[in-house]
């Protein structure tokens, strides 16, 4: 099930933040698709109670909405957000809306390939240049190995692997 959530914009258009994070990770990205929810903070917050058979009704999953065509009505009230598509499971990389895999940390926010530990390698090999990873096997040792060397830390614990998706009419009832 695709699920939605409005996000901010990061790119190189944000000058010095952008130049900042990019030698502080070590990689020159070329846009920026990842979730991770400091570089990108949600932008729809405080659900009101017409908005509450829309969005996922769990914990730390309130900014997700299950309906495309609510949640983009949502997205125009919200200046500058981008609506991107996400799936937990049933991930869809032959999707022409498919951009990669992210790895969220258990809280479902913060990314432990973009916004974590800029310093261990098999991250370093295995990102692109839009802060994602193309290839589901390449994501999935990524996240084995944060889980054998880093498992005690609370962000890797129940950390998931998310595949992210841009946003189009396709999306529509996926």
């Amino acid at each position: 099930m695709m699920l939605y959530t409005i996000i901010e914009s990061f790119s190189p258009e944000d000058g010095d933040r952008w130049t900042k994070y990019c030698a502080w990770r070590g990689i020159q990205f070329e846009r920026f698709d990842s979730i991770d929810g400091i570089l990108r903070p949600n932008l729809f917050s405080s659900p009101a109670d017409e908005d509450w058979p829309h969005i996922v009704n769990a914990d730390f999953k309130l900014h997700y909405f299950t309906d495309f065509i609510y949640a983009a009505a949502k997205r125009e009230k919200i200046a500058n957000g981008i609506l991107v598509g996400i799936k937990f499971e049933d991930h869809d990389q032959c999707s022409p809306d498919f951009l990669g895999y992210d790895l969220i940390d258990g809280f479902d926010d913060i990314s432990l390939l973009t916004n974590w530990g800029n310093d261990i390698e098999i991250v370093n090999r295995a990102i692109s240049k839009n802060g994602l990873i193309y290839e589901y096997s390449s994501v999935e040792c990524v996240r084995n190995e944060l889980l054998r060397s880093h498992g005690n830390d609370a962000h890797v614990a129940e950390c998931q692997i998310v595949s992210v998706y841009k946003t189009t009419e396709t999306n529509q009832g996926v």
